[in-house]
């Protein structure tokens, strides 16, 4: 089936019918099935993506200091540094390592950042802060569970917030300047880091991508705790594709191609500057999100 703008106008429709009625509407017709390619793949164990992954100069003073899959990104300068996503507690010591390898202290970090409050990207915020007495920033909408800490599987430990971020707002360390760009739906404070940094004599927009997936369809409909999330899954399309990038990251290695692109690096030319695959990466978490919600309502 082919993706067109009236097919998800009339899923626009179902989905507003479903919202108001006792039960959800049942669409005529079915959205053909969208998979990502990290869904398509053989399942990858929490041991494998969180394993140690060689660091390396992204672009400008952008670097990756993450794992296998969870990213990690420190933002350099001469008054210290800018660290996004501590992932698990058990991933600080390779961030730390890391971090170390490419030349840098690891107690110069004086500001940590997260793309959203799950596990995988915040449960080391509470250990890298206790190491590096950082100052801990986070959008709004993500701060209070934060601080309640997470519980059940994927839970993390409650951490004190430095600052409460608002959308757009600006943190500014040794001239970078980082735009927290609220994209909700995978978490009501999902963050989207947008930079600029200088290469070889250019300029460069840095997106970092927060997530505009959806781990669960049965989220998007009838979700007491997040009335919201359909219309907010909505907006994030729209702040994305209007976003200018130039290099492409994300939370996760997988949603940017990580592993296929770090090899490429040795043939000089930067296979992180891309645009191209930054809006066919927008494009398919929409039709994801748009199957993904035809199916919720159809159970």
């Amino acid at each position: 089936m082919i993706w067109n703008t009236s097919r998800t106008v009339l899923c626009l429709a179902f989905a507003a019918a479903s919202l108001a009625a006792q039960g959800p509407a049942v669409p005529k017709e079915t959205l053909a099935p969208v998979l990502t390619p990290w869904e398509a793949a053989p399942p990858r164990t929490r041991e494998q993506n969180n394993s140690a992954f060689p660091p390396h100069k992204v672009i400008g003073n952008v670097y990756f200091v993450g794992t296998q899959d969870y990213a990690s990104f420190l933002i350099t300068s001469d008054q210290g540094h800018i660290l996004i996503n501590p992932d698990f507690e058990d991933s600080v010591p390779l961030i730390e390592k890391s971090v170390e390898q490419l030349g840098f202290k690891f107690r110069d970090i004086k500001i940590i950042l997260i793309s959203h409050a799950h596990g995988d990207h915040c449960a080391g915020v509470a250990k890298m802060k206790e190491m590096t007495g950082a100052q801990f920033m986070v959008m709004d909408a993500d701060a209070p569970v934060m601080e309640r800490g997470g519980a059940g599987r994927g839970g993390f430990p409650a951490v004190k917030v430095s600052r409460v971020l608002h959308d757009r707002d600006e943190v500014k360390l040794g001239g970078n300047t980082l735009v927290a760009v609220l994209t909700p739906g995978h978490t009501k404070g999902c963050t989207t880091w947008t930079l600029k940094t200088q290469d070889g004599g250019k300029t460069y927009d840095v997106v970092i991508v927060g997530s505009a997936g959806v781990n669960d369809a049965h989220y998007l409909v009838n979700n007491a705790n997040y009335p919201d999330v359909i219309a907010d899954y909505q907006k994030t399309f729209r702040v994305l594709k209007s976003l200018p990038c130039d290099v492409f990251l994300a939370s996760h290695g997988g949603f940017y191609g990580l592993l296929q692109k770090y090899p490429k690096m040795a043939s000089g030319v930067n296979p992180f500057i891309d645009p191209d695959g930054y809006k066919a990466h927008v494009k398919l978490m929409e039709q994801a999100f748009y199957y993904k919600l035809d199916w919720a309502m159809r159970q």
